[in-house]
């Protein structure tokens, strides 16, 4: 009798913990649930065809006509909420947090099968800590907390597999399960090529010998990684802009870069203050010794905890593996398309922040446990305050993201250098009519990203052009054909730029210079497959020539 009334009452605390945490977390996250649709939601949801299409759940999955990278599942479950909710902004914000909840109920279950003391603890910071909030309150990053929530899945599955001591038939489900969640981990987003570095150093935490058999276990989800890792690699260049980014970084900077990173996301894990949607762009100097620091300094803690494993257990060297493994693909060894802005973003570091906050529970439970009566209570004390600190910090990060607006405003408050938030700044103004407020974010754009013109010249053309549409919407045409022109003297590529300008010289009289704009923008527009503005080029074209027409009998009769 005494066993059920036990049984009974871990259940409910159980259940207590499990509520405390999701109710914690809707709570913190409610700014968020209120807000609106913010950066590359429109690539994603509102401006997105593929949700609405007939054949769009086909071209989603077998075609490359996704707006960014190959995230089928990702824009499978936006396709099934447009149906639902429309473009309701506060539907997508739900279902992000329930997942971000579901995914800390997730790492608990994960922790306590491993036997991670303090597990519910750990859970909660990571259901609460305010550097998630990039992932969680921009509907966009829909494909970071649905990575982790199949990726923690996967995981649940193989540790029941490897520890569970289950009989022949089940052990196969479970791993037939776990290489499943890791395929729909990979298709929510390719950064789950990092699981199997986790499922080996879960084997040499729980000191299970990594068996010839275990590497044959561990070989598909090493080969899914891989070919979802190639086809990213191949999407990210033809169709998501890098072909045209060339970021010039050598073995060296590249390597300056990701030790710094890795000390910059633990700064930020221990101490989130003043976490911005877009940080400043470091300057990498391998020239410079203090540089080398960064990377240095980590391996030599890695190599500390290794020595120590004897004595202080096999936790810490664990974390300091897995933070790097699971961040491996956004250090920049491959190059990524926000660094043209930016070598860190928060959302980067959604999965691998797990290692660092067990550890710390797992610390914070062993000091628990070494100490008296009354400094337990100061140390049970002290954690529930940082869990109602986390909640309170997380809740102000999230009033960022009520609108476009909003997001830009606070990452200028933090970031003021940030030439990105001076762009979608003035853009945002722009469409609101706000000319001559858009215009100095535009010239402070230009006078930041002058390294842009080298790695990324659209990037930094694109001022110039956006200067030439507020000097068009002005009614100043001289101004705006100065614009458009200094545009195409960074970067000529643009079919739009050289229609916009010729369209100006034509009202100027400049019919022979506009022709050359004309027949330029038009051979552009039909590489690039821009239907619709090619058709508007050529009927242009075509007047000019009819117009051409029409003068030469008159002006012959007159000579006559």
């Amino acid at each position: 009798m005494r066993r059920v009334e036990d049984k009974t009452g871990r259940k409910l605390v159980l259940l207590a913990g499990a509520i405390a945490i999701v109710a914690g977390c809707f709570a913190a996250y409610m700014p968020a649930i209120q807000g609106g649709f913010v950066w590359d939601d429109d690539d994603y949801v509102t401006a997105n065809p593929l949700l609405s299409a007939p054949d769009g759940l086909y071209r989603i999955w077998f075609s490359t006509d996704s707006p960014s990278q190959y995230f089928p599942l990702t824009y499978t479950t936006f396709r099934l909420e447009y149906q639902l909710w429309g473009l309701n902004p506060a539907g997508y914000h739900t279902v992000n947090v329930a997942i971000h909840c579901i995914n800390a109920l997730l790492l608990w279950l994960v922790l306590r099968r491993l036997s991670i003391p303090w597990a519910w603890f750990a859970a909660a910071v990571f259901a609460l800590h305010p550097v998630n909030v990039e992932s969680v309150a921009w509907i966009t990053e829909r494909k970071n907390a649905l990575m982790l929530f199949f990726s923690l899945l996967s995981v649940l599955c193989w540790v029941e597999f490897v520890f569970g001591g289950k009989p022949g038939r089940k052990a196969i489900l479970l791993y037939a399960a776990s290489l499943l969640f890791c395929a729909l981990a990979l298709f929510s987003k390719a950064t789950a090529c990092t699981l199997p570095a986790a499922l080996v150093l879960i084997l040499w935490l729980k000191r299970s010998p990594v068996t010839v058999k275990r590497w044959l276990q561990i070989v598909p989800y090493i080969a899914m990684a891989i070919g979802i890792g190639l086809l990213v690699m191949w999407w990210e260049r033809h169709h998501q802009g890098m072909g045209v980014v060339n970021l010039g970084l050598s073995s060296t900077e590249k390597t300056l870069i990701a030790g710094r990173a890795l000390w910059f996301y633990l700064w930020k894990l221990f101490w989130p203050v003043n976490l911005a949607f877009s940080y400043p762009r470091w300057n990498i100097d391998a020239h410079s010794v203090w540089q080398y620091g960064w990377p240095v300094s980590f391996v030599i803690a890695i190599v500390c905890a290794w020595l120590l494993r004897s004595r202080i257990g096999r936790g810490p060297a664990t974390t300091l593996l897995f933070f790097p493994a699971m961040l491996f693909p956004m250090l920049g060894f491959f190059p990524l398309y926000t660094f043209v802005y930016t070598f860190v973003a928060d959302h980067y570091q959604y999965m691998a922040c797990i290692g660092p906050i067990a550890l710390v529970a797992a610390g914070g439970a062993a000091l628990f446990g070494s100490s008296g009566k009354n400094a337990r209570f100061v140390i049970a004390s002290a954690a529930g305050v940082l869990l109602l600190t986390l909640g309170i910090l997380t809740w102000r990060q999230c009033e960022a993201y009520t609108s476009r607006d909003t997001l830009w405003i606070d990452t200028l408050k933090k970031n003021p250098d940030s030439w990105l938030a001076h762009g979608e700044l003035s853009s945002s103004l722009y469409r609101q009519g706000k000319f001559d407020e858009a215009l100095p974010h535009l010239d402070r754009l230009l006078e930041l990203a002058q390294y842009v013109k080298k790695i990324h010249p659209r990037a930094y053309s694109d001022a110039y052009y956006c200067k030439g549409l507020i000097f068009t919407a002005k009614n100043r045409p001289q101004d705006a054909a100065e614009q458009y022109t200094k545009s195409l003297e960074v970067d000529d590529n643009s079919a739009l730029v050289h229609y916009l300008l010729a369209n100006i010289l034509v009202k100027q009289g400049k019919v022979e210079e506009a022709t050359v704009h004309y027949r330029q923008g038009l051979k552009i527009a039909r590489a690039k497959g821009a239907k619709n503005l090619a058709e508007d080029i050529r009927r242009q074209l075509e007047t000019i020539e009819k117009q051409k027409a029409d003068t030469r009998p008159e002006t012959q009769d007159h000579r006559q």
